[in-house]
């Protein structure tokens, strides 16, 4: 069962137990500094899927803040906000009961139409759902981190195969970003490959669609532009974890790329400079940690050989002709 909906089952219990009209789980938010709902149960189709709140924010963001439980028996909007409800959903609310979670940032509220449905009594049982949470989040990053870790070693052990299975530069090239894709939970892995005579760079190998049929990608992006521009410029990878926008600085000016979230621009180097950047984007936030970084760094050792012995067999060719 995936994380969410046992979540979620927790939920529906916390209403049942409470006879609440709504239960919301609100868990870090990994793109900022607040939380975000990630779960929630409800008699009514009102609340705010996915919605963020900064520290602070509301009632749930008072709980976050300062670490402590709050129990509104006559909940009046003049003196607290909510803010989980679309619409006028939240005017229908009467009581509300929120307390913290244990060891991770973020609380599990309750709210009711009818005044006074909380007491003293049930925050101690929401306390002890509460912890019952913070132990599945917790227990959750420690299984999906040995689970990461599981897939890219048993990764990087294949690709050592590839340039017997595959000899030729493009099917080496498609498979490597496919498992490279597979392992990491990156949905875009390509390789930015500079051209000195042009200064150009072209992107080759893309693991999923990344520019719009209506908006094709141009022939070759400047070299100095944009975020793999900077890595070719300066032969240091760059790690971006953000929520905002940085599609157009992947590519500089020119890009109808998607919105990426989490991105890797890994150099790839042989004859003492950089010749190529392997990038991994998610549109999504994604866990970012040194088991990325130096997965990325060892795949581009990978690349960097393969490119090399191509480089190589060039030249030998050459010199026989």
């Amino acid at each position: 069962m995936a994380r969410l909906d046992v979540f979620s089952r927790v939920l529906q219990l916390v209403c049942n137990v409470f006879d609440s009209y709504s239960a919301v789980l609100f868990l870090p938010d990994q793109g900022g500094e607040g939380c975000r709902l990630a779960a929630s149960f409800s008699l009514g189709d009102g609340v705010r899927q996915g919605m963020t709140l900064a520290p602070g924010q509301g009632l749930v963001g008072w709980i976050v803040r300062e670490r402590k439980p709050l129990l509104v028996g006559n909940f009046d909007q003049k003196r607290g906000v909510l803010g989980y409800y679309s619409g006028k959903g939240e005017a229908e609310i009467r009581a509300f009961l929120g307390v913290p979670l244990e060891g991770v940032t973020g609380a599990l509220c309750l709210d009711s139409k009818k005044v006074h449905s909380f007491g003293d009594k049930d925050q101690k049982i929401l306390g002890e759902f509460a912890r019952l949470v913070s132990a599945l989040y917790l227990e959750r990053d420690s299984l999906a981190e040995g689970h990461a870790e599981a897939r890219i070693c048993q990764c990087l052990r294949q690709l050592t195969d590839l340039p017997r299975m595959h000899p030729k530069w493009h099917a080496y090239l498609g498979e490597l970003l496919d498992q490279v894709s597979r392992a990491t939970g990156f949905s875009h892995c390509f390789l930015a490959v500079r051209d000195d005579p042009s200064c150009c760079f072209s992107v080759e190998g893309v693991s999923k669609v990344l520019f719009s049929p209506s908006q094709p990608a141009p022939a070759g992006f400047p070299l100095g532009g944009g975020m793999i521009g900077w890595v070719f410029k300066n032969d240091a990878p760059v790690y971006s974890q953000e929520a905002d926008t940085t599609a157009l600085r992947l590519f500089g000016a020119q890009a109808s790329a998607p919105v990426f979230k989490t991105v890797i621009c890994q150099p790839v180097r042989f004859s003492r400079r950089t010749r190529a950047v392997l990038v991994l984007a998610s549109q999504e936030t994604a866990t970012l940690g040194d088991l990325h970084k130096d997965f990325a760094r060892a795949v581009a050792d990978q690349l960097a050989m393969f490119l090399e012995n191509l480089h190589l067999k060039a030249r030998l060719a050459r010199h026989k002709a």
